[in-house]
């Protein structure tokens, strides 16, 4: 497991953002679930600050702090995973719209999983 110091691009910022606890500007996130890791490829896109925490177990490897300059790849995802990731994108900003139907257009052209293809179909109808 890999847990992260989660720093907000709003120092001030107290609250609550995708699952995770804010307490001015900065909280905590670990990979142990689908939704910490929904989360964590969330922050990364929304350009939050990742540290790792250091490691429980001089065995574990300290693992470097991400730039966020990866993009989600729902083909190296299991169909959960990519789920989660698409749960976890907002609704209200243009960012997440056009993540989500960038995942989308991704799983279509790539492995094309019915269950992933509904999500967009169903959000699609929504929309309508």
């Amino acid at each position: 497991m890999n847990a992260y110091t989660v720093e907000s691009p709003r120092g001030d910022f107290t609250g609550e953002s995708v699952g995770v606890h804010f307490h001015r500007g900065s909280g905590r996130v670990d990979d142990s679930t689908k939704e910490g890791r929904a989360a964590i490829e969330y922050f990364r896109r929304q350009g939050y600050t990742l540290t790792p925490d250091a490691p429980e177990s001089a065995d574990e490897p300290v693992q470097e702090a991400e730039t966020g300059d990866e993009l989600f790849d729902p083909a190296e995802h299991d169909v959960p995973d990519v789920l989660a990731y698409l749960d976890s994108l907002g609704e209200d900003d243009s960012d997440s719209v056009a993540e989500f139907d960038r995942i989308i257009a991704a799983e279509k052209s790539g492995k094309a999983r019915k269950t992933i293809l509904a999500r967009g179909e169903q959000k699609h109808e929504e929309q309508l």
